[in-house]
């Protein structure tokens, strides 16, 4: 696999928080604030109003339903964005109305977005998150990261980021991740370690499994930009979501990039993403950054 070549730090000019004024939108939002002050980014605070909200409304109450859900949301979003502004933060409000991912999508495309964050509540795992069941959609089409913060993370995001975990099944999705890892890495100069997970019923020799995979994750880090720390590599043998968190646990990680959308181990399928990240963004110790490929959003 060639390495990331990232020729220059990747920029994130505008970032999107989702929120549905819940409490996981709530535990998100610092991390979204930290980013964009780091990164000098524009800062979106954006709602959307699904039909779900005003379904149950006689037809001659839709109306004024929906204006009274809009004024609340209105509301809501500038108390948000308020006392940003109070401190030089550059913000901006998003309300729609529709389906809640083609919405959002509409709002990434329109305000060049480049990472958008979201919260996920505990029950269900990630079956049931911020935004009602379309958290998955989120990510599988989003055309740039998505930072998804979990109920277990116990990261804090006025810290900062000191250490990464890249975790790679070395799809073309993983060789975007690295991407992004590098980046963040430089930009914090961070701790960073790739990890890969053999999976030990799918290799005669875990040895020799090992050294073939450390060797492929260490031709991953690219030359350029340098990075402060050199970048450690691990290999480990086991189920691969578990193993993932562990590393990130040991670590004590601040972020887990991964790649979705790919064709490696952490794909998604005709439905959802795949079953590795999922169990990796539910039940994930710090946030989770997951990165697609653009051009297959677009396809979506």
């Amino acid at each position: 696999m060639k390495a990331a070549e990232v020729k220059q730090q990747i920029a994130l000019k505008n970032i999107l928080f989702a929120t549905d004024f819940e409490a996981p939108a709530s535990r998100a939002l610092p991390f979204a604030v930290a980013l964009a002050g780091r990164y000098g980014a524009k800062f979106y605070a954006a709602h959307v109003i699904p039909p779900a909200a005003y379904a149950l409304a006689r037809p001659e109450s839709v109306e004024p339903t929906l204006e009274e859900l809009q004024a609340h949301g209105i509301r809501a979003l500038n108390q948000i964005i308020e006392p940003l502004r109070q401190h030089g933060q550059r913000c901006g409000t998003l309300l729609g109305c529709g389906d809640v991912p083609d919405v959002l999508m509409e709002f990434v495309r329109n305000h060049g977005v480049d990472l958008v964050v979201v919260g996920t509540s505990s029950r269900g795992g990630l079956g049931k998150v911020l935004l009602g069941s379309t958290a998955e959609d989120i990510i599988r089409v989003a055309p740039c990261p998505v930072l998804t913060v979990g109920p277990h993370v116990t990261a804090v995001a006025s810290v900062g980021i000191r250490s990464l975990v890249c975790a790679t099944d070395f799809s073309l999705g993983s060789l975007r991740a690295a991407e992004f890892a590098v980046s963040l890495a430089h930009e914090y100069q961070a701790d960073l370690t790739l990890v890969h997970v053999v999976d030990e019923a799918l290799t005669d020799s875990v040895d020799s499994a090992k050294q073939l995979n450390e060797q492929r994750l260490r031709e991953m880090v690219p030359s350029e930009p340098k990075l402060l720390y050199q970048p450690e590599v691990v290999v480990e043998i086991g189920p691969v979501a578990e193993r993932i968190l562990a590393v990130a646990n040991e670590l004590i990680a601040d972020v887990i990039v991964m790649g979705v959308r790919g064709a490696g181990a952490f794909a998604d399928t005709v439905s959802h993403f795949g079953s590795i990240a999922h169990r990796v963004v539910a039940t994930a110790p710090c946030p989770v950054m997951t990165v697609g490929d653009p051009r297959k959003a677009e396809n979506e």
